[in-house]
């Protein structure tokens, strides 16, 4: 089992201690996993991320497995990276987790079915609909991400049904994008609707922005059965 799928479940979960993620070490899980998006300055967007961020995802498109920076033990994956079997591999040989592939031309045999080394996850489409979302749940992937990032203003309760919409129809892990940093409050709406990591911009956020966003994960009771994936969220969906 990947590192990041072992993260995932013990959040879905409730229960277990944490793993340790570079110099962050907790004696209990966050709320939510919090995934560090490095893109633009990978460096300096990593730099601010070291010590809030359960993990990375480098989106660089020019970038190349061989010129990353140094990773050391940090659980990290390549973003925008196509599902092809020879681009899996160089990434995994250079030590990435997992990958978030555009879901389009996506390709079987870059999934290691019998054996899985790394875990995959693809963004949602803009305006899926339901034949689209049962392809989705029907794929081999291990979760889907869905991007808010564009959102500018507070959460509302329509915003909360379409996450919640969008974790009972995914029948896998959900992960949200996120634009500006959520409020507390924001953020358990999130979980209960059935979010199980958000991804936050590294450079825009900077150090003390994940540190607060992490301080807010860490403080959030533990899950409940109703805010598991594939349970009853009590929220309804945008299409109800």
């Amino acid at each position: 089992m990947t590192q990041l799928r072992s993260l995932l479940e013990r959040i879905e979960a409730g229960s277990g201690p944490t793993l340790g993620f570079g110099s962050a070490q907790s004696a209990r899980l966050p709320g939510m996993a919090l995934i560090a998006r490095c893109s633009g300055d990978v460096e300096a967007a990593l730099a601010a991320s070291a010590e809030a961020a359960d993990a990375c995802v480098i989106f660089a498109p020019g970038l190349s497995p061989d010129q990353l920076p140094e990773m050391g033990d940090r659980i990290w994956g390549a973003g925008g990276a196509p599902l092809q079997p020879d681009v899996v591999k160089a990434w995994r040989e250079a030590g990435a987790d997992f990958t978030v592939s555009p879901f389009a031309s996506a390709q079987v045999d870059a999934i290691d079915l019998a054996d899985p080394q790394m875990t995959h996850g693809a963004r949602i489409p803009d305006d899926v609909d339901g034949h689209m979302w049962r392809i989705l749940a029907g794929t081999p992937l291990d979760f889907l991400v869905l991007d808010r990032s564009a959102m500018t203003g507070p959460w509302t309760l329509p915003d909360l049904g379409q996450v919640a919409d969008a974790a009972r129809r995914a029948e896998k892990f959900l992960i949200v994008r996120v634009g500006p940093r959520p409020s507390a409050n924001e953020l358990l709406g999130l979980r209960q609707a059935g979010a199980v990591a958000i991804v936050a911009e590294a450079n825009d956020h900077g150090a003390e922005g994940l540190a607060a966003i992490k301080a807010d994960l860490m403080a959030m009771p533990r899950a409940q059965p109703a805010s598991r994936r594939g349970a009853r969220t009590g929220l309804e969906s945008a299409t109800t």
